[in-house]
This record gives structure tokens, sequence and C-alpha cells, in this order.
């Protein structure tokens, strides 16, 4: 019997498990040989013991199946009959030519390990690790789609010889795979691109924690990479089997999480924010409102009413634009247990006689409002007029409201950390 022959065999006897599937009706081997005629009954059963023991039980004369016990595609399916080990005894993985699956394997690894430093307690360089391992990913991924489409993704010099780099052709970088790459949405490009100008930062200068401020680009990142390389690869290549859905702490606004808010308003985290920032207001409130740009949720506590409903502690539910009214309970549900916060200008700043309060109590020293104008102008943290201009952002704001100044907390460390010093507090109190 050819191999032509076995493929049309093998695809009826799919056809006639989907059907049981579907039927959720008992059946024996005799009927399965019915519905391959090439196959007598010893064959099946030979089959069953060799191929099919994961969704027929060995020792029963009829079997009955479900999505479940027969999750299989048809190619799935085929692969499992294969006379390769290789084939035969993973049959959820896709046969792809080496190049692209080298690609593909690189690209769901860095995925990973992007996950995990970005979930682990023990390290501190969060949203960095994370952002430097996607685009990696991001980059194999694109390349992989590149090589199975059979696009050249190389560098050629002008008289179009290769462009060799340490005895390697140069491939494109992930900039330049996303301007070849018309099947990515716009808001996935534009996440991508932050993401690229962020890693530059990260790579060539120093960049603190910002990990509270890109959470959600970040979650949009992965989900996009999770559904792209599914759509193009299968599941076989999904993260989701691999990885879990992080414990959180944070019930509310937690001192923990006021205290860093306060320790990222340094002069570097500042500078970064107000780039993400710039870059976030030069998008369509189209594409910045789209999730694939950047993902944003509530967790509301779930109340199961059986056992059985309670085994998924968190679930997420995709937004379809096409169809907002499916979400209108849910938003109402959102408003109902959403604390309700009002901006407040300068929030956590103090006035000069706060500052001085607070000086006096971690100093033990009488700190007055004179010694603190002097302390300013010996530290240049502001202007001497009441009109604005350029002040340290660590340590002082100008408050247009008023027309005045206002202090932060970082100030008020820095003056009790100088002043303990006799000979600085000195020469402060000599300032004119």
């Amino acid at each position: 019997m050819g191999s032509k022959d076995n493929l049309a065999n093998f695809k009826k006897a799919y056809a006639f498990f989907r059907s049981a599937v579907q039927s959720q009706k008992a059946f024996t081997y005799s009927e399965i040989s019915a519905a391959v005629p090439d196959w007598k009954v010893d064959t099946v059963r030979t089959y069953a013991g060799k191929k099919w023991r994961e969704f027929l039980p060995k020792g029963s004369k009829s079997f009955t199946l479900n999505a479940i016990k027969f999750p299989y595609s048809e190619d799935e399916f085929i692969r499992m009959m294969s006379q390769v080990q290789s084939k035969s005894s993973n049959p959820s993985k896709p046969e792809l030519p080496e190049n692209v699956e080298v690609l593909v394997e690189k690209a769901k690894e860095s995925a990973v390990l992007a996950v995990d430093i970005y979930n682990r307690a023990t390290v501190s360089f969060h949203s960095q690790g994370f952002i430097v391992m996607m685009i990696i990913a991001w980059t194999a991924l694109l390349q992989a789609i590149f090589e199975q489409e059979g696009t050249d993704y190389h560098y050629y010099k002008k008289d179009g010889s290769p462009d060799i780099r340490d005895g390697d052709q140069r491939t494109w970088e992930l900039s330049e795979c996303i301007k070849h790459s018309v099947e990515l949405p716009e808001a996935v490009k534009n996440n991508l691109e932050l993401f690229i100008l962020l890693r530059n930062k990260i790579e060539h200068r120093f960049a603190p924690a910002f990990d509270l401020n890109i959470s959600g680009e970040c979650q949009a990142m992965l989900f996009n990479f999770e559904e792209l390389i599914i759509n193009k690869f299968g599941s076989y290549y999904s993260l989701n089997n691999m990885l879990s859905i992080p414990l959180q702490v944070i019930n509310s606004q937690t001192p923990w999480q006021i205290e860093t808010q306060k320790r990222l308003q340094g002069k570097h985290y500042q500078e970064l924010k107000e780039f993400v920032e710039a870059y976030r207001q030069g998008l369509s409130n189209d594409i910045f409102n789209d999730p694939k740009y950047t993902f944003r949720a509530f967790l509301i506590p779930k109340v199961g009413n059986h056992f059985e409903t309670c085994d998924t502690s968190i679930e997420f539910i995709k937004y379809d634009p096409t169809h907002p009214e499916m979400y209108t309970d849910i938003e109402k549900s959102i408003v109902a247990i959403r604390e309700k916060t009002v901006p407040v200008a300068n929030l956590d700043c103090l006035l000069p006689k706060m500052v001085c309060e607070a000086v006096s109590q971690k100093s033990k020293k009488d700190i007055t409002i004179s010694f603190h104008t002097k302390a300013w102008r010996f530290y240049g943290v502001r202007p001497k007029n009441k009109k604005g201009g350029a002040c340290r952002a660590d340590y002082c704001h100008y408050d247009e409201v008023h027309n005045d100044y206002v202090y932060t907390r970082q100030w008020v460390d820095f003056l009790v950390r100088k002043i303990a010093d006799e000979t600085e507090y000195q020469r402060i109190l000599a300032q004119k």
C-alpha cells in the first residue's frame, strides 16, 4: 500500500474519531474497520495498542471519545500515525524547516526567560531584563516568519555582496523587521517601537527601575507575542502551559507602594517617565486605547457558586471592540468597587514650615524658616524669585497656582544627612 493510500486511510480514521467525539456514541474496533475499508479488525487492534493508547484504553471492547480525550487536529493525528518516532511520539509539534524551527524555539525560550525575569521576586532588574529578552524573542519570531515565507531578511552592501559581521551575515534588527511586517497591526508596532527605544536606553545609558509605569505595555507585548506565535506556528509553541499568573500581594495602596513611588521620584526616573509619557502623547486615542498597545485590567474578586467553578481564581476576558455591549455589566461592577481618587497637585510635597518640622524631628536640631532659606540657597535647589524657573526636580517643584515652591521628602532626607556633619551645618548657617 502506497504512502498516498496510507494518508487517505489516516484521514478516514481521523474523520471517524471526530464524528465519535461529536456524537458521544460508543464504538468498536469493527466500526473503525468499516469506516476504513483497507484496515482489517486486526490492523485496527494493532494501531490501538501502538498508536492510540492515549485515547483508547487497553482491554476495552467499546469506546467513547470527547474533546479532552481526543484533542488532535488532522495534521497532529497524521503525525501520530507516522513511522518516524520523533513525529509519532510528539504529534502536537508541527513540522517546520530546520531554520524556521531554530528561530521559533529561540523566540519561545527568550519569551519564557523574559517572563521569568519579570516575575522573579529576588530580581530588581524586572522590566529592564524583560524588555531586553522580549526584544530578542520578537526579533527571532519575525525572522522565523520571514524564513517560512521565503523573505530575505539579511543586509547587503551597496555592491550587492553580503554584509558580513564577525563571520556571519547581518540580519534585520527588530525595527527593520517591523517595517517589513505588513500583517502587524499599528498598535502592535507602536508597542514594539516604544520598547526598542527603552531597550536602547537600558543598554547604552542608565535606566532606573520603572516597572510600575509600563506594566500595561509589557503585558500587551507578551500577549501580542503569544497570539502571533500560535497563529503562525501552532498551539504547540504557546507559552500558556509553561507560565502561571503571578500571585498579587497588593490589595490597595500599601505603605510599600507609597514608599516605592517616593523613591522613584529621582532625576533619572523622572526623565524616563517623561520620555514614556511623551511617547504615549504622540499616539492617537485609538492606538493608546487598543489592548494590543497596552493591556489594562481590574482584578475583581470572583465568587464561585459551586465547587467546580472555583478552580481558576482569575479569568481574562478578551475585549472585542466590535461588541462593546458585552462589557456593560463588567463596567458597572468595576465602577461599583473602584476606589474614588481625586487628582491632587504636588501630592506628598511639603511647604517650607513642614520641611522645618520634619528636619527638626529627624535631626534633633532646631531648624527655622531662615535656616531653610539658607539651605536651599546654599545647595542651589531653586531660583531666588517666585516666578518659577529651573529647580532641582528631585528636591523642589514650582506651584504655579500659589506662585511658590514646594519641597519633596527627598529634600528632607538630604538635609538631615547633610546637617549631621557639624562643619556642613555651620557652612549653611554662614550662607547669606
